[in-house]
């Protein structure tokens, strides 16, 4: 289910207080509480009509980290597997990996948060890596059928450190949005894994076997990284040398085979690091 077009309530999503709440997570999983205790409880501001708190319980979300449950205006927050993982390895959000994965599950495909989704996997995708101010604002209007999208927590999303601006995924030159790719690094080889399996698992549950184009367009594999065919395969050879998944190349076209579920890599994303 979709999150609203403006759910983020104009804050862009911070590193501090989407730790903050999976650390409150870890601990206060099995009841439910107001924004205004979950304010007192981890630090991150919040008033009666607006604050950061909801908008980042929406984030957490959309990132994969926490599930949310409400009862009126109350809130039970619980750690997903992979929140889980994240907090045993990296509570504070530190490591490059962490804010790496945060980025992907928000922009992925299927991700709740359908702006930074459809720039993505749709904008980026069709229209190149450099973009005007007003253009995007314009297919953004468009698509959503709004009057005038608020594109500001997202440039701040990708722009400033608080947020992930560390991730050099976004530069702004005079008004135009110059995207750049993540280069791919085999330190990340089992988070690569676990991000194209776990939204296989979710996007097409009974197929086994997939092709090139399937990955791309139905799973939108690689698409938050931005990258180009070339990236794309050598992520794909990495997987296959850890028998994550098979290329069959005795077919036309050739087709990948899922080998190991995502839960299977969830221990194992932050084992490369130094």
């Amino acid at each position: 289910m979709s999150l609203p077009l403006n759910f983020h309530q104009t804050f862009a999503p911070e590193k501090e207080a989407i730790a903050q709440l999976v650390q409150f997570a870890s601990i206060y999983n099995n009841n439910y509480f107001t924004k205004e205790e979950i304010s007192q409880n981890t630090s991150i501001p919040t008033g009666k009509r607006s604050g950061k708190v909801v908008p980042h319980i929406n984030y957490a979300e959309a990132m994969g980290l926490i599930f949310v449950e409400k009862d009126g205006s109350k809130y039970r927050i619980e750690l997903t597997p992979l929140g889980k993982i994240v907090y045993e390895e990296d509570p504070y959000l530190i490591e490059e990996l962490s804010n790496v994965l945060c980025h992907y599950n928000l922009s992925s495909l299927n991700s709740r948060a359908k702006m930074w989704s459809f720039i993505f996997n749709q904008v980026v995708k069709n229209q190149g890596m450099e973009i005007t101010n007003n253009s995007l604002k314009s297919v953004l209007n468009k698509f959503f059928e709004v009057k005038d999208v608020n594109i500001t927590p997202f440039r701040t999303c990708y722009t400033e450190d608080r947020c992930f601006g560390d991730l050099n995924v976004l530069e702004i030159i005079e008004e135009k949005y110059i995207f750049k790719s993540h280069h791919v690094d085999r330190s990340y080889k089992y988070l690569y894994g676990y991000l194209l399996l776990s939204n296989w698992e979710i996007l097409l549950p009974n197929q086994t076997e997939v092709t090139y184009d399937t990955l791309v367009n139905e799973l939108g594999f690689g698409n938050p990284f931005i990258w180009d065919d070339t990236s794309l395969d050598e992520s794909l050879e990495i997987l296959q040398e850890e028998r994550l998944i098979i290329i069959n190349r005795q077919l036309s076209p050739v087709t990948y085979i899922r080998q190991v579920s995502s839960k299977s890599l969830l221990s194992k994303i932050y084992s490369l690091l130094i």
